[in-house]
């Protein structure tokens, strides 16, 4: 999808052949065996439009995979950075304005994909920010992910990321654990399939935030952070899970485990808590055999740190690409290099949930306002449960 210098026109070519013979399509073509899908674009656009890299910054900006037809297709997008003369390869091309009808299918190629192109753009922006391409968010041969913050001095009134600490944010996901740390202004997003592992390929860091239950309460007087947390984000408390007692936790079946809960506290917990008991055994035991990382490690909430970092309640679903999109943009006034297509793709070859990446992403943005002290505790003055575990939170202040 190129736009013109001045952003009023669309770039497309007639086909003069079939598929869609005699209809308007964008540029492209197709991605050789081991070429990276951003050399695949410019390489594509310039063969087919005389267009160069130098003359326009591209967007890897969403995916298609048609099964039934064996085909997928990456849609990139950019701005003309000043008038180009174009060279035609083979399909005659044209500049069209931005009143078209794209959904028309007597007219433009796709069975309407062209048209819900381009309302995505419209709506949600091309993500093409002015970075270098060499600065741009990069997917790493191991499936991590790297990218770099702009200076403090390009920073919004949000705040600003501490460029001197290591801060790490963590999630759960299927097979073990999604890490983002912002090292020293750099933010990278990897997986690992253990607390043990993360902390000692992390050694050092200044803070470390996990989306995980820490502190289990042993009975009904043992106070944790949720119902406080509850009250932050009114609009979404579903988000925050009952958390069970400690014996449900080491219960050796789910029955019994529904049958601990109700003799400690007095109530059974949601099918939602039944999938994370494994991670929170894991994340107990481990601090329960290293009591250096005690109260060190902290637990916090994505959808409460959110809605600090927001300054209300993100009522979208994360789980759907608008909710993806809005958080991605909250993120982005710390990280303006993120980019939501890329952190779906990881998601893809991590074999993780979308959501799990932005979770961890915003716990490292957390942690690193927390070095800086940009954060409070939730409750002020928390419990500490039979191991010694303190039952809070930490999130953004208002």
């Amino acid at each position: 999808m190129v736009y013109n210098e001045k952003r009023d026109k669309l770039l497309f070519c007639k086909r003069i052949k079939e598929p869609y013979k005699g209809l308007f399509n964008f540029v492209g073509g197709k991605i050789n065996p081991e070429e990276d899908g951003f050399a695949a674009a410019y390489r594509e656009l310039y063969e087919e439009t005389g267009i160069s890299e130098k003359e326009i910054e591209l967007n890897h900006m969403m995916d298609f995979t048609y099964y039934n037809q064996d085909c997928y297709v990456e849609v990139y997008v950019g701005y003309l950075r000043r008038e180009v003369e174009l060279k035609v390869e083979l399909h005659p091309l044209y500049w069209l304005e931005l009143n078209e009808d794209f959904f028309n299918t007597s007219k433009f190629a796709g069975e309407g994909n062209i048209g819900h192109m381009v309302e995505q753009v419209v709506q949600y922006g091309s993500g093409v920010s002015g970075e270098r391409d060499s600065d741009r968010a990069s997917i790493n041969k191991d499936n991590s992910l790297t990218t770099k913050s702009l200076p403090s001095e390009d920073m919004n009134q949000l705040g600003t990321l501490d460029k001197n600490s290591l801060s790490i944010g963590v999630d759960g996901c299927k097979g073990g654990w999604i890490v983002a740390s912002i090292d020293h202004g750099t933010l990278k997003i990897e997986k690992k399939t253990s607390i043990e592992e993360i902390v000692t390929y992390y050694d050092g860091f200044d803070y470390f935030l996990i989306d995980m239950v820490i502190g289990l309460p042993s009975g009904k007087e043992q106070i944790r952070p949720d119902m406080y947390a509850r009250q932050i984000i009114k609009e979404r408390t579903s988000t925050i899970f009952p958390v069970p007692c400690r014996q449900a936790v080491y219960a050796e079946s789910i029955a019994e485990a529904y049958e601990e809960n109700v003799r400690v506290l007095g109530k059974k917990f949601t099918p939602l808590t039944v999938g994370i008991l494994p991670k929170m055994q894991e994340l107990d035991t481990f601090l329960q055999e290293h009591e250096e990382y005690k109260n060190v490690i902290l637990e916090s909430h994505p959808e409460v740190c959110f809605a600090r970092l927001n300054g209300k309640t993100v009522l979208s679903k994360k789980s759907e690409y608008e909710g993806l999109v809005e958080r991605v943009q909250i993120l982005q006034k710390y990280l303006p290099r993120l980019n939501a297509n890329d952190l779906m793709q990881m998601a893809k070859q991590n074999r993780c949930n979308v959501d799990d990446i932005v979770d961890a992403i915003c716990l490292a943005i957390t942690a690193n306002l927390a070095k800086q002290g940009l954060c409070e505790v939730i409750p002020e003055e928390p419990m500490i449960d039979e191991t010694g575990l303190k039952m809070q939170m930490v999130i953004g202040k208002v």
